[in-house]
């Protein structure tokens, strides 16, 4: 190694613009010297191409292929929450259940050792876009009507819709794939995200009485679901709101003020077991700069309801007859 030192050090002299690719040049030299030699060589070192966080579904094959340097007579373990899969370098990830899994890769040899660990999540995303038949009409007026008022069902999961006998109050879920940032408060923006940008599809939420309800028909923990303002509740929030009669009149929110998102973890009879409440829109803050309102998609964990069969999605404000509207995307369920 010797005389490659000396070539190097020449070189960098007369060239430095070579200097990186010699120095590299000199480096795999150095590693093949170990390999061939074993003497001096450091320990194995993994890498990776990804940063090792996965979410896949529980039909997934993850493939996994890490690479190593200084990789001599080495030893390979792949475990599974502290239980051993296989001893290859490259494996194929089945998972078995629809829970977090920590994979741990670790190589070694009589140089030491290397660990690289895996965070892979298993859900069962919901699809929304398969509710592309249930949609909310254009001439919409106080509630969001769905064209279809019963029921309906995914995956034996159940979207409950309940209308009261003269349909002008609705409680339940709506397909929709709108999306706009209004600044003039109207009806028409009823069942419309709050946001710049949207999924291709999700549900707008109408919570009057009692309230708009998922069932499982078993228990899941819910990792976590993704939610945006109503842009007709958006509006009224800022600038209040009075319908053509002047029947209907709703305050805008002043300090003080607040409307809240309750998420209430269900058992199989239907009962309330557990509870998470997110602020969409808070004025109770000295001044306007810091009234929080939100203003576009953004992800709530609720794995602290625990395991629940279904959810009940309420909102509470301290407006009277405020639009207890929002939406809701990607809720994704584990066992």
């Amino acid at each position: 190694m010797a005389l490659v030192n000396d070539i190097i050090r020449s070189i960098v002299t007369h060239s430095p613009k070579v200097y990186a690719s010699i120095i590299a040049f000199g480096s795999m030299l150095t590693m093949a010297a170990c390999v061939d030699e074993n003497k001096d060589c450091p320990a194995p070192k993994i890498y990776f191409a990804s940063d090792g966080k996965y979410e896949i579904s529980i039909d997934d094959t993850l493939k996994l292929n890490p690479r190593i340097i200084y990789d001599r007579n080495s030893k390979y373990t792949w475990t599974a929450n502290g239980k051993e899969l296989s001893n290859k370098l490259d494996i194929e990830f089945v998972p078995e259940k629809q829970i977090d899994y920590l994979l741990t890769f670790k190589v070694e040899n009589d140089n030491g050792e290397d660990e690289y660990n895996v965070n892979i999540s298993v859900v069962n995303k919901v699809d929304f876009s398969l509710f592309d038949n249930y949609t909310i009409p254009k001439k919409s007026k106080f509630s969001m009507i769905p064209d279809t008022l019963s029921d309906f069902v995914i995956d034996d999961i159940v979207f409950s819709n309940f209308v009261n006998a003269d349909t002008t109050m609705w409680s339940g879920f709506a397909y929709s794939n709108r999306n706009d940032i209004q600044t003039t408060v109207s009806v028409s923006t009823i069942g419309c995200a709050y946001s710049s940008t949207a999924p291709d599809n999700y549900m707008a939420v109408s919570c009057y009485s009692p309230g708009a309800i998922i069932r499982f028909g078993r228990k899941y923990t819910v990792r976590s679901i993704d939610i945006a303002s109503d842009n007709f509740a958006y509006i009224v929030s800022k600038f209040g709101y009075v319908n053509d009669d002047g029947s209907l009149s709703v305050d805008y929110l002043k300090s003080g003020d607040y409307v809240s998102l309750h998420v209430k973890g269900l058992d199989d009879e239907g009962t309330q077991i557990s509870e998470f409440v997110y602020d969409i829109f808070d004025c109770r803050f000295d001044r306007p700069a810091k009234y929080i309102r939100l203003s576009d998609w953004t992800t709530i964990e609720l794995s602290s309801l625990g395991e629940v069969a279904g959810l009940q999605f309420e909102i509470e404000s301290s407006v009277a007859d405020f639009p207890p509207f929002f939406c809701i995307d990607n809720m994704k369920l584990q066992d």
